[in-house]
């Protein structure tokens, strides 16, 4: 049996989910005599329940497991401290565990990285590292790499985190095939590494199909405990937030704006729907929920869906307001426009390729609640408008030929 592993994906995030998703859905198409593997570093009791329904392998692929395989050479990188734990813990994985996982990287024909931003200093030393790690163990085990379009940089490590990383960036960048990166601002971030495996193009869920082949994703008998149609009080909105927003900007000033906003989509006549593109988004509707405890016409959705029904679920409203990006891609696929609050390039970049960044609102920034409120109006004045525009660009995208791996 021969494989191709996916790393940089996981479960819990719907927008990982759905990298996830369409990335074995494809894979799979195009090579149904190869088994697909997820290593996944987030891995939870969570994860062993859902692992039991799709019919595609996850392994927990934790940074320790990866510094067993690279040897007594990840001293210099972790620290003393850090290799001191993994010497008294362990991997944390069993010997047969251990012994899987070998034998998958041993017959591996290629390795896909689909993460979404894991490359920064923005996102940490050992994040970075760990990343790094990947292409280490490909590298070793001879394992050809892509990786699949993502956001990086920047590369703003200091100190002893920088001699450590920038060294290693240098040497394991130029080991992909393919470097694919979704942002103008990464193809700057990467310039300096001189990379000649470097390819800017959209976000690999943005560019898959529209179905997916839901036996690649889960087994048959799983199938029919799915409830894939949820009904929806139309006219309608919905509300995705992200917990990072409430770090990124002022939690106050945001609720104030979600407040502001749905009096005004209530008073056109429209329901609003809360739903969470992650577990962790939850409470915040139910914060929003709070203020309208009595009004029927604002929906909690409670829910874990999975990202197809997400994406079946968003086909229904006639825009969203959202703060998650593949919540957003999900959103265009289905010609739905999206009234954003942001605080990244990514958002900046996705709204400025489908002529939308009118509706980009950063959260770093002061913002004007009357400016606010009158793009909303024009929102509810022109959705039906942007839906056409945004149908347009899906069908002039430049798609490029992410699964010939």
């Amino acid at each position: 049996m021969s494989y191709i592993v996916i790393v940089g994906g996981q479960l819990q995030n719907k927008g990982a989910q759905a990298m996830t998703f369409t990335v074995v859905d494809q894979v799979k198409k195009a090579y149904p005599n190869k088994e697909v593997v997820l290593f996944s570093s987030v891995f939870n009791q969570r994860d062993r329940k859902e692992r039991e329904a799709l019919n595609f392998k996850v392994i927990h692929w934790p940074m320790r497991m990866k510094m067993k395989l690279l040897g007594f050479q990840t001293l210099k990188h972790v620290g003393v401290v850090n290799y001191l734990k993994y010497l008294v813990r362990g991997t944390g994985k069993t010997k047969n565990e251990e012994t899987e996982i070998l034998n998958i990287l041993e017959n591996t024909d290629q390795m896909i990285d689909i993460s979404g931003y894991a490359l920064s200093s923005q996102r940490g030393y050992l994040a970075s590292l760990n990343y790094i790690y990947n292409l280490m163990v490909a590298n070793k085990y001879k394992i050809p790499v892509i990786l699949f379009p993502q956001s990086f940089g920047p590369f703003n490590y200091h100190g002893s985190e920088k001699k450590v990383l920038m060294p290693l960036m240098e040497k394991y960048l130029s080991y992909p095939e393919k470097i694919y990166v979704r942002e103008n601002d990464g193809l700057e971030h990467l310039k300096p590494f001189n990379l000649s495996n470097v390819q800017q193009t959209f976000d690999s869920v943005l560019q898959g199909p529209k179905e997916f082949n839901n036996e690649n994703i889960y087994k048959k008998e799983a199938l029919g405990n799915i409830e894939w149609g949820i009904d929806v009080k139309t006219p309608a909105i919905a509300i995705i937030p992200n917990v990072k927003i409430m770090k990124h900007g002022n939690e106050d000033q945001i609720h104030r704006y979600y407040k502001a906003l749905i009096d005004r989509v209530l008073k056109s006549e429209k329901n609003v729907y809360l739903l969470r593109h992650s577990f962790e988004d939850l409470e915040i509707n139910k914060v929003i929920k709070e203020n309208y405890k009595d009004e029927q016409r604002v929906i909690l959705l409670e829910d874990d869906l999975n990202c197809i029904q997400i994406d079946k679920l968003l086909s229904k409203f006639d825009f969203i307001i959202a703060s998650r990006y593949h919540a957003i891609i999900h959103a265009y696929k289905n010609g739905v426009p999206a009234f954003v609050f942001g605080w990244a390039v990514k958002y900046q970049e996705l709204l400025k390729n489908f002529s939308q960044e009118r509706y980009m609102f950063d959260v770093r920034e002061d913002g004007n609640k009357e400016v606010i409120l009158d793009t909303m109006d024009y929102m509810l004045d022109h959705s039906t408008e942007e839906s056409e525009n945004i149908n347009q660009k899906m069908l002039e995208l430049d798609r490029v030929e992410l699964f010939n791996v």
